[in-house]
């Protein structure tokens, strides 16, 4: 039996209703970046839908990631909440590298009309 919010809905009812709409199990798989048949075997699995997941259903769709792993239980709001705090504090007390720069050198491939034939290779 695969993950449910806490609603008790699969993620495909979960994004239905929070995109006001019913989304394709297509627009599912392509943006889980996994084949429909794998797709079919992966909504029967106990964890799915993991972490990685959501983040990339978060992205395709513009929804919030840390709401999804929430809602599936992968983090509890206070969890969530700590992050946050810990990624603030630590913003201020990390030292930065001075910005310095780089140059890099981008090589063209040569045009068609300027190529010759290799006369050590064997014809074709």
């Amino acid at each position: 039996m695969p993950r449910t919010d806490e609603n008790g809905r699969q993620l495909k009812a979960l994004l239905d209703y929070l995109l006001d709409g019913e989304i394709d199990a297509k627009d599912i798989f392509d943006a889980l970046g996994i084949s429909s048949s794998t797709y079919y075997r992966r909504i029967k699995e106990s964890d799915y839908p993991n972490a990685e997941e959501l983040r990339r259903v978060a992205d395709r769709f513009q929804l919030s990631y840390p709401d999804l792993q929430i809602q599936f239980g992968l983090m509890s709001r206070q969890e969530v909440w700590n992050y946050v705090r810990a990624a603030e504090s630590a913003e201020f007390g990390v030292s930065t590298l001075q910005e310095t720069s780089t140059r890099t050198q981008v090589r063209h491939r040569p045009k068609l009309s300027d190529l010759t034939p290799r006369l050590d290779a064997p014809p074709l």
